[in-house]
């Protein structure tokens, strides 16, 4: 990359992102972004920088900066813990099938009341399902009550671990992180080099169950994620295969 265009728009653009190496730094920095995360061997074994610049005051505000670094403190406590997966008889994991996407719409329905992709929309989850995002679910008397996906990216040899969500009555049982272990386990064997995650920086809990995983804290993006009906920090997480 040799230039970079920053367009200016009549719409309300509260933030541009973008992933870069290292090299570019300088030049976004010179268009006013700043660094908000690093990930190791991000793109096919380099590091990238996550970049954000800001064009509203609102956006650069951070809301809840005293209760998101107690969960990151928090969060690193299970770091050093050997996390033994549990073992379920009354669970069934597998992977999804494209007949599972209306009953999966429904079960992110449920659960968020506002996601950055239309997961609600069965016909979005095959067209991802199609487009390198990898999904497996936790089911309970043959009916869906955990997901999680790993979106692909087989030029960089990434992976995002995404989409995570469990049904009220079900959420203490552990499933989230054995999907995740679930999804690693496959991702390892079609070598991919590192997984990452955002994780809702307010949320104890995903913080800590990538914690648990050996994810390693990787930067905060702000504002960054509209979910849960409002704009929210999200905590960057990733792990080395």
């Amino acid at each position: 990359m040799n230039q970079l265009t920053v367009y200016k728009s009549k719409a309300t653009i509260g933030k541009i992102f973008s992933i870069i190496p290292k090299e570019d730094i300088d030049m976004y920095k010179d268009h006013g972004f700043i660094i908000e995360a690093k990930l190791d061997q991000f793109l096919n074994g380099q590091p990238a920088y996550f970049l954000s610049k800001f064009l509203t005051s609102k956006r650069k505000m951070s809301m809840h900066l005293p209760e998101e670094e107690e969960v990151l403190i928090r969060s690193r406590e299970y770091i050093s813990e050997e996390y033994i997966h549990p073992t379920y008889e009354q669970f069934t994991i597998r992977d999804v099938k494209k007949a599972d996407a209306d009953e999966l719409a429904k079960l992110y329905d449920g659960v968020f009341e506002t996601y950055p992709s239309p997961l609600n929309n069965s016909d979005y989850i095959k067209f991802a399902m199609d487009h390198n995002v990898y999904f497996k679910v936790a089911l309970y008397e043959n009916k869906i009550v955990s997901a999680a996906s790993a979106d692909m990216n087989p030029i960089n040899l990434n992976a995002e671990i995404t989409d995570c969500a469990t049904s009220t009555l079900h959420i203490g049982n552990g499933l989230i992180g054995r999907l995740i272990f679930e999804l690693e386990k496959d991702l390892r064997q079609m070598k991919y080099k590192v997984l990452f995650s955002t994780a809702r920086a307010i949320s104890t809990g995903m913080n800590i169950v990538f914690a648990k995983h050996d994810y390693v804290y990787g930067g905060r993006l702000t504002t960054h994620c509209h979910i849960c009906g409002q704009f929210e920090n999200m905590n960057i997480w990733y792990k080395l295969l």
